[in-house]
């Protein structure tokens, strides 16, 4: 638990100071280090809000970032059962 923790620091971190490609790779590592990491949503609505030039009308590729982590996540669910490295 202290380990989720102080990672969502790290990565809340890299999202302000880093740029957007370094807490990408930084987010694909963590997700695929950890077992549960649904964090990742907010911070790619987080990315999408700060790195993010929005329309007046509510176009799906404003939000690129969010949309990717969500489906990062879901196919991290489906890479992680096929592992044979992966025993968490």
């Amino acid at each position: 638990m202290l380990k989720h923790i102080i990672l969502d620091a790290l990565l809340f971190i890299s999202v302000i100071i880093c740029p957007w490609w370094v807490t990408v790779i930084l987010a694909v590592g963590i997700l695929y280090h950890l077992r549960f990491f649904n964090e990742l949503v907010l911070f790619g609505l987080m990315m999408d809000i700060l790195y993010g030039n929005f329309t007046s009308n509510l176009h799906p590729l404003d939000y690129k970032f969010t949309i990717f982590f969500i489906v990062l996540l879901l196919s991290s669910f489906l890479i992680k059962k096929r592992l044979k490295f992966y025993s968490k």
